[in-house]
């Protein structure tokens, strides 16, 4: 892998991705993790240009809305980062599209190996060995560079109420810590993240729903999920 060319520049930015998922049928085991019964919720993005690092989080209870905006935003020549993104959230978000008629702006590839499209840091750490897979936090814990702040069994709970800005923020957490590991993995200084009172560039969708109902459903949507969920 040659460093060099992974800096990131105003003409190839660094766009780190990260998504959250839901289950649209709670009787399907680990429903959120297949495209046929999945629904992105959220998709995070931390943008390096080489000059700046600058967070989205896309977050809408339209699953159209949150595919289009996602290709809006992304550029034909980024570089786009994630943890187990190849296994994951890139092919989601593809399938996803595909269900909804979103057409995308851009290809990405997605070919084991060969890709310069895709840079997973599961499989820079473990050179392509899935059977070696280690989370985000394990590594981010190794690498020094910090810890996750949430679980991920917590997002149909944070859904069933519509409380999208905890799920925009758990997003960006994680794409922070990907960004974090990246930067390590490729011998970069990251760039620094802004501190602010407000989660940055957050696109919600409307209000919470009737409370009873929203016990309903996260207890559903609850015992669909593992403790396995992807970073």
């Amino acid at each position: 892998m040659n460093e060099i060319s992974l800096q990131a520049t105003r003409y190839r930015r660094i766009a780190v991705v990260d998504i959250e998922t839901i289950s649209t049928e709670p009787g399907v085991p680990k429903g959120a993790l297949d495209g046929l019964t999945a629904q992105v919720i959220c998709v995070g993005l931390m943008i390096d240009d080489g000059v700046r690092l600058t967070e989205r989080a896309i977050v809408n209870e339209d699953e159209v809305k949150v595919l289009t905006e996602f290709w809006a935003t992304i550029q034909p020549t980024d570089v786009l980062v994630g943890h187990n993104a190849l296994e994951f959230d890139f092919p989601i978000l593809r399938q996803r599209s595909w269900i909804r008629g979103v057409r995308p702006s851009r290809s990405v590839d997605l070919r084991r190996y060969y890709t310069a499209d895709v840079k997973d840091t599961m499989c820079i750490w473990t050179n392509w060995g899935f059977k070696k897979g280690v989370t985000l936090d394990a590594l981010a814990t190794a690498l020094g560079v910090g810890q996750k702040t949430g679980h991920g069994v917590d997002v149909p709970d944070w859904w069933a109420v519509r409380d999208l800005r905890s799920i925009g923020e758990y997003c960006l957490q994680d794409c922070w810590l990907t960004y974090q590991v990246f930067c390590k993995l490729t011998y970069q200084e990251p760039r620094v993240r802004q501190s602010r009172p407000e989660l940055p560039a957050i696109t919600t969708g409307r209000t919470q729903k009737p409370a009873a109902r929203c016990r309903r459903q996260a207890r559903a949507e609850s015992a669909t999920l593992s403790d396995t969920m992807p970073a």
